[in-house]
């Protein structure tokens, strides 16, 4: 969505060609309205046999009821949010409505007089396009994603003045489940209102979600491996689910669950939420429990309507954090299947790396560039305890020198200048309970070392500007083409990190040292490559298979994989 559609230029000719189609008239071979509108303009003149016909029908009181029952959590999950939109709206000649997924009006927020100059626009009017004519709610339904509508781009003159902007909300399996729209005068259109109405229809779908939560049957809550509580107005715990009870250190089943107060010392964030009585999703907080522990987990908060309190979601940091590790791609995708080459030299690198997958040993990987020292990292991960745990990688030596601390180790909220708010946990963090590859760590700056020397002593992870430290659970894996041992020599590497990293050592070899796998790994790489671009080949010459084995390969694998797939692409026979 965006402005380009709101030019007076674009409005004056849509509005010339809205009149010549309700004349019946062609628009010409390059109609200036959106394809989008005209062919919803097509199918309203299907529906409808006039041009301004009223703003929905309404339906039966019965079925109003109805409708309005089946819509119950629905409309509870966005009352809230569509408070907090008129607000940010700061608009007196605005409306918000909310429609069902059938098009059928269900709450309408907004000034007393701007409601007077659409009186058929009600509770239970229907304002599908074969009802009304193209307008953003009915075009939203049939096209199922964010629409605006501008002025004359409206099937109905009575609209003109109007701009009216629709997100779809959406439940289970990317259902539609209704639509939100924001209506208000053609001149007070801003590009920023499109996108404040797409937050606010994310922030339905998630209060939706909890809503589901609540609603459904309480095995259902014991299976989401979130905490949820119930407060009341007061801080008093009205429900919990065994997770909840679990995190706060609430008995099984007592008669009274008692108050906020009475599990945590320092109850803040919660007594803040209920005299706010605003919507709080995923922010991550430390809560300090009455037994003088500390719980870190991800917070969301939402008011009960009718001022009757909060219900509160919490799961733990590192659930959350294995989550966005596996949604970055955070996985080993290598085997030791995957790593071509019957040389002795890569057979004994192969079986020290099976060795390190057995255990939690610190691995240090040594080889030039180009010699797989990535692919042993993957391998040892998949074939190790931690397989199904992420698997997350580092390269010290393409991050910034002053960025690298706050991305292995994470940063709090306002811990310098362009931290994002609330925080972002580090590598480590995402790693938790998997396995971490540190490659290129002979490039790693000097206080970044000190840091993750106290990382693999203690076993904890400090963020920068946190008075907390969090307890990781990660299995290391460094890798590196430099000397580390001169590096050592000449100060730029620390010599205790060096042998805490180096417990078990590596050595992967060069490509020169191993001529004997340079054929399988060339027949290899022709193979995935004629794959890829599609192009058949009966093999590699015996004169082409010389030259690949008489060349030094200063590249490694790495170059005779780049080699082939450019000679496969160039070759004409």
């Amino acid at each position: 969505m965006g402005s380009l559609w709101h030019s007076p230029g674009y409005m004056k000719e849509v509005a010339f060609e809205q009149e010549l189609f309700h004349k019946g008239r062609q628009l010409g071979s390059s109609p200036k309205v959106r394809p989008e509108i005209l062919a919803s303009w097509q199918r309203s003149k299907g529906y409808l046999a006039i041009p301004s016909p009223d703003r929905g029908k309404p339906l039966p009181q019965e079925k109003l009821e109805q409708t309005l029952q089946s819509n119950k959590e629905l409309i509870n999950s966005a009352l809230p949010v569509i408070e907090q939109l008129k607000a940010t709206l700061k608009s007196s000649s605005s409306m918000i409505i909310l429609a069902d997924k059938n098009g059928v009006v269900l709450h309408i927020n907004g000034d007393d007089s701007v409601r007077a100059r659409m009186p058929n626009l009600i509770p239970g009017a229907v304002v599908t396009e074969n009802e009304v004519g193209t307008n953003s709610i009915g075009l939203c339904l049939a096209l199922q994603k964010p629409v605006e509508v501008f002025g004359p781009e409206h099937y109905s003159f009575s609209d003109n003045e109007w701009c009216c902007i629709s997100a779809p909300l959406r439940g289970g399996r990317q259902r539609i489940m209704g639509v939100l729209t924001i209506i208000l005068p053609l001149t007070e259109y801003h590009a920023h209102t499109s996108g404040m109405l797409t937050m606010a229809a994310k922030d339905i779908n998630d209060q939706h979600h909890l809503h589901d939560l609540l609603s459904d049957q309480e095995a259902i809550l014991e299976l989401t491996g979130i905490g949820v509580l119930v407060l009341d107005k007061l801080g008093g715990i009205k429900a919990a689910n065994s997770k909840g009870r679990a995190m706060f250190r609430i008995p099984p089943a007592p008669e009274r669950l008692g108050s906020i107060s009475d599990v945590l010392a320092s109850p803040e964030p919660f007594l803040t939420m209920l005299a706010s009585k605003k919507c709080v999703m995923d922010r991550e907080v430390f809560l300090h429990l009455q037994d003088d522990e500390h719980l870190h987990c991800m917070f969301s908060a939402l008011p009960i309507p009718n001022d009757k309190g909060i219900v509160v979601s919490l799961y733990e940091t590192n659930r959350a954090q294995r989550l966005a590790a596996y949604s970055v791609g955070a996985r080993a995708i290598y085997t030791f299947e995957s790593i071509i080459g019957g040389s002795s030299q890569i057979q004994k690198a192969v079986e020290l790396s099976r060795v390190a997958s057995h255990s939690d040993i610190t691995t240090l990987i040594l080889g030039e560039s180009g010699t797989g020292k990535e692919l042993f990292a993957h391998a040892i991960h998949s074939g190790s305890a931690r397989k199904s745990a992420p698997f997350v990688i580092v390269n010290c030596g393409s991050l910034p020198r002053d960025l690298i601390q706050s991305e292995l180790f994470g940063y709090d909220s306002g811990a310098f200048t362009g931290a994002q708010k609330g925080g972002r946990a580090g590598k480590f963090e995402l790693a938790d309970t998997g396995t971490i590859f540190l490659d290129e760590i002979g490039d790693m700056p000097l206080e970044a070392q000190t840091n993750l020397l106290r990382l693999i002593q203690n076993g904890e992870v400090s963020r920068i500007g946190s008075k907390y430290s969090k307890h990781v659970d990660v299995r290391i894996i460094a890798a590196t083409n430099k000397n580390l041992r001169e590096a050592v020599r000449n100060g730029t590497f620390r010599e205790d990190l060096f042998y805490r990293l180096s417990v078990l050592t590596i050595d992967v070899p060069p490509l020169r040292e191993r001529p004997q796998d340079i054929a399988p790994l060339a027949e290899y790489f022709m193979q995935i490559c004629s794959r890829s671009i599609r192009k058949a080949t009966k093999g590699i010459s015996p004169e082409a298979m010389r030259a690949l084995r008489g060349y030094e390969w200063p590249g490694n694998v790495r170059e005779l994989e780049n080699v082939i797939e450019r000679a496969l692409n160039l070759a004409k026979g």
